[in-house]
């Protein structure tokens, strides 16, 4: 497959684990009308509030740079950037 897949982890700083998940909820909706975007999926851990993983498959890299770079992206910044306390990017492959 030649598809480009994103795993991006995220932790709320304390007090900030709501409005950080209601923020990335929102953004999910947006990311998901985008070219390219096959699969954008948001999933909260059941064991530490404010902790989530983001499972995303794009057409190909160009794609998910458009949303990386997108007007989405820079108003959920804005907003809610501050409220993240750690956030960790895997750019993939699929192998098998």
């Amino acid at each position: 497959m030649s598809d480009f897949i994103v795993v991006a982890l995220a932790q709320a700083k304390p007090g900030f684990e709501a409005a950080l998940v209601a923020a990335q909820a929102a953004l999910v909706l947006e990311a998901r009308k985008q070219p390219g975007c096959i699969l954008y999926e948001l999933h909260a851990d059941e064991n530490q509030p404010g902790k989530v993983v983001f499972f995303e498959r794009w057409s190909d890299r160009a794609a998910w740079q458009n949303h990386i770079t997108g007007p989405h992206i820079h108003a959920f910044n804005a907003e809610a950037g501050d409220w993240l306390a750690h956030s960790e990017l895997l750019q993939m492959r699929q192998v098998a």
